[in-house]
């Protein structure tokens, strides 16, 4: 037997992530080789904006980065300037482009070797590139915390399919292998990492180190797209259990330190601010004309897209049939009650958006992994009512439908006709 098949047959993981790898590289040499210069464009040019500013020019003031965003971003109402303090906005998170700092760097360093004597803006693809690829590999890293804590609670059959069929078989696919430039794919790997801090901590209820590793995750989490602030729902059933255990000391204690540690990991953020907007605290969105969240308004009308969530995602079903029936002994219910809340706090703010649209209502793309216990239990089910073949001929179906989805999408939007769904 082959090194690699026993690689192979140990973790499976690693088999899974380098189809992805394999997958994402054509894709993006096809969108090169199309002529497409750039690969951080539309909302991705401005969160990829503050890693040139700040590694380049040492501060977050725009305005020589957007004399590059002819073409590529999205300018209206996203490059205004503020009066405060002569600045062009910036209302995206900071946190997306710390986060791709590694492939950055690689970049920076790429291009000191191979041009020097040029001075580089931070847009050649000898930046871009291993930025892209690097997001694309933490993105991968946060599913397999996902594979990793699934493993711990259903069959690594089960986990493995599951994480098979969110990378593959759903609308994330769209921002992993076609836009790993937009912060949806590396959002998601943080909200993976809060949820496995705070499952985590569901095992561990009084120890201190789970409360500020959580509370860490979650600022950052933050810093990439701020409504993961709401994930912090998920910590409903530690709170609830340790008030049942009337822990009022360590409940103290641990929600102080999830605050103090959310709070030092945002500081990034409100430096940001701080520099651009001249505050600390500021609705970036909505201080300049650009869009504002309404969380009544209109939202009995945007309802009416909640049905596209399934029809781009059916997948997402199976989670919730799954959530809804009784899980393994190993899984807290009061964690998958939390996993709920949190879902329906974004669900409710996505809805509360003036628009919502996107491919497979992308805003929620993030948190498709949260389906993962629910797609997990329904495979377990279908797997104990028929056969494990069964519950791979769910995920091999979802797959199938999600990948001509996208080529059926992508090759209407190449001949011109503005295909969409919602």
């Amino acid at each position: 037997m082959s090194k690699f098949k026993q690689l192979a047959i140990a973790e499976p993981f690693i088999c899974v992530s380098l189809i992805a790898v394999l997958l994402f590289i054509p894709l993006t040499a096809l969108k090169l080789a199309k002529g497409k210069r750039w690969l951080f464009t539309a909302d991705g040019f401005y969160y990829y904006s503050y890693a040139v500013s700040i590694v380049l020019d040492g501060d977050v003031d725009f305005a020589n980065q957007y004399q590059f965003s002819k073409g590529v971003g999205n300018p209206k109402d996203r490059e205004r300037v503020v009066p405060e303090t002569g600045r062009p906005m910036n209302a995206v998170g900071i946190g997306a482009a710390l986060l791709w700092m590694p492939g950055f760097l690689l970049g920076h360093g790429l291009t000191k070797v191979l041009f020097q004597g040029n001075t580089p803006n931070g847009y050649e693809l000898v930046y871009q590139i291993p930025t892209y690829f690097w997001s694309f590999l933490a993105g991968l890293l946060g599913l397999w915390l996902l594979y990793r804590l699934l493993k711990e609670t259903f069959t690594p059959n089960l986990a493995l399919l599951t994480v098979i069929g969110i990378l593959f078989g759903t609308a994330l696919s769209n921002y992993a292998f076609m836009h790993a430039n937009m912060a949806h794919w590396i959002s998601g790997a943080t909200a993976i990492a809060y949820l496995y801090a705070v499952y985590r901590l569901h095992q561990q209820p009084h120890s201190i180190a789970n409360w500020m590793v959580s509370g860490a995750l979650l600022g950052i989490s933050a810093m990439v797209r701020y409504q993961n602030a709401a994930l912090v729902l998920l910590l409903f059933g530690v709170v609830w259990e340790l008030m049942r255990e009337r822990a009022w000391k360590d409940l103290a204690v641990g929600v102080i330190l999830h605050i103090v540690a959310a709070f030092v990991a945002f500081i990034p953020q409100m430096l940001a601010w701080k520099a651009i907007y001249g505050t600390w605290l500021t609705n970036p969105y909505g201080s300049y004309g650009a869009r504002v969240v309404h969380f009544s308004n209109g939202l009995p009308w945007n309802l009416s897209y909640l049905p596209w969530l399934f029809i781009w995602s059916p997948l997402l079903l199976l989670g919730i049939y799954g959530m809804a029936r009784p899980m393994p002994e190993a899984v807290p219910k009061l964690f998958v009650f939390g996993v709920a809340l949190a879902l329906l706090a974004q669900l409710h703010v996505n809805l509360s958006m003036p628009e919502i649209g996107g491919y497979g209502v992308r805003r929620m793309t993030d948190f498709f992994p949260y389906f993962g216990f629910g797609i997990a239990n329904a495979l377990r089910l279908l797997e104990q009512r028929w056969s494990i073949k069964a519950s791979a001929g769910a995920i091999a179906t979802a797959v199938i439908y999600n990948w001509m989805i996208l080529a059926f999408y992508y090759l209407r939007q190449i001949s011109g006709d503005h295909f969409r769904f919602g």
